[in-house]
């Protein structure tokens, strides 16, 4: 039976028992746990029916002997909690995850219910227990089982407001509706949260503020508060210690420190933190700091990537309008004035060139200052036709003469 319930074939496990325990009707749980112990079940359940070691068989095996032998799961049970763990493992065959969501559902499929924040303080002190990091095994989900209660013990009824109840201030009280807008798994998830957080130390809050009331006591007084008598007060000083001892068994202790001998060995004391930890946390912070370095780069390679994606061309687009709508700025060159160059040229002027408009205004033809009374414009200053209407009457005048 216990084999069917874990999902091996009938009469698998009989191979694994020796011929001498054949010939009895019935092996106890004591011979089957010496028989497991041995390592008779390892080699023949090693990934042979399942995707499981042998050792992870025999711990399975184990811890379904111990729960039947105490009463607290059945056969049902345990092929219930078999077909839900295989439900929920994983792809991968090694256990499933732990997490309160996913266990949750595991639990329920199993017909318990368990408080969300006991499983999350159940895990956060099991996880360095277990075999796989961050996985549950078969029977350490079956540990679990036993801390749940059954769902059929719960069936929470939500309370109504009378149709003439009223407040102190006369006005008619409403029904709450909230709780009629949540699952029914919530709420029996909420109650159990309730209810564990009124528990302190896995105690009622009744002998919770007892024991509480009892630690403010010395020892004394704690004795008489459990027999149920008065404390005596200290009346000489002999009593005056905590518990009442007599004079002979009393001794005066002076704390003496021990030597340090050649063989004096020092207890080594492991650190916090090793050279794993601070690995690790050398990589997170480089692994942040690239992060940081490269965010903008990322940023802006996305946005580039949805811009082709989503507005094909447009950057291309973008790009030429802005290189026609640039101009070339025409810079202005300002000539360098050198201050020494024209006190130089005012101290010392050089001789000009008569330039032709200063000979024309000067011309004493032009101004009537010369024998002629007409006056003539400088040959330069003349144009062609004119020019050789004057060089012929010169000629002729010459001719006269």
């Amino acid at each position: 039976m216990l084999a069917t319930a874990l999902g091996f074939p009938y009469g698998s496990l009989d191979s694994c028992v020796p011929p001498e325990f054949l010939h009895k009707e019935r092996i106890s749980s004591q011979a089957l746990r010496q028989l497991l112990d041995k390592g008779y079940f390892t080699t023949i359940l090693h990934f042979s029916y399942n995707m499981k070691s042998g050792l992870c068989n025999a711990k399975v095996i184990t811890k379904c002997l111990d729960l039947l032998e105490r009463r607290v799961f059945s056969f049902a049970d345990i092929q219930e909690a078999k077909v839900a763990f295989t439900a929920y493992e994983n792809v991968d065959q090694r256990g499933v995850r732990a997490e309160p969501h996913t266990l949750l559902k595991a639990i329920k499929m199993c017909g318990f219910v368990m408080s969300p924040q006991k499983l999350s303080d159940y895990l956060k002190k099991k996880r360095l227990n277990f075999v796989e990091k961050g996985r549950l095994q078969l029977y350490e989900f079956l540990d679990l089982l036993t801390l749940c209660e059954p769902r059929s013990l719960f069936s929470i009824k939500e309370e109504r407001v009378g149709s003439t109840d009223k407040t102190r201030r006369g006005i008619y009280k409403l029904d709450d509706m909230r709780p009629f807008m949540v699952t029914p798994d919530e709420k029996i998830a909420r109650h159990l949260d309730q209810r564990f957080q009124k528990i302190d130390s896995w105690q009622l809050p009744e002998d919770t503020m007892r024991l509480s009331k009892l630690q403010c006591l010395n020892p004394t007084q704690l004795t008489g508060a459990l027999n149920g008598t008065r404390p005596q007060p200290l009346q000489c000083k002999s009593k005056a210690s905590l518990t009442n001892l007599t004079e002979e068994s009393w001794t005066l202790l002076t704390p003496v420190p021990h030597v340090k001998c050649h063989c004096y060995t020092p207890k080594k004391v492991e650190p916090i933190l090793d050279e794993t930890n601070k690995q690790e946390t050398q990589n997170d912070i480089e692994d942040l700091l690239y992060h940081m370095e490269t965010l903008d780069e990322k940023s802006r390679w996305e946005f580039n990537w949805k811009l082709d994606y989503y507005l094909p061309g447009y950057r291309e687009s973008v790009s030429t309008k802005k290189k026609s709508d640039v101009t070339e700025v025409v810079k202005c060159i300002t000539k360098k004035r050198n201050t020494a160059d024209v006190f130089r040229r005012l101290s010392s002027p050089r001789r000009r060139l008569p330039s032709p408009c200063h000979a024309m205004s000067c011309d004493a033809y032009r101004l009537g200052i010369s024998s002629g009374t007409v006056g003539k414009t400088p040959q330069h200053c003349r144009s062609p036709s004119k020019r050789t209407q004057s060089c012929s009457n010169e000629r002729t005048i010459v001719t006269d003469k």
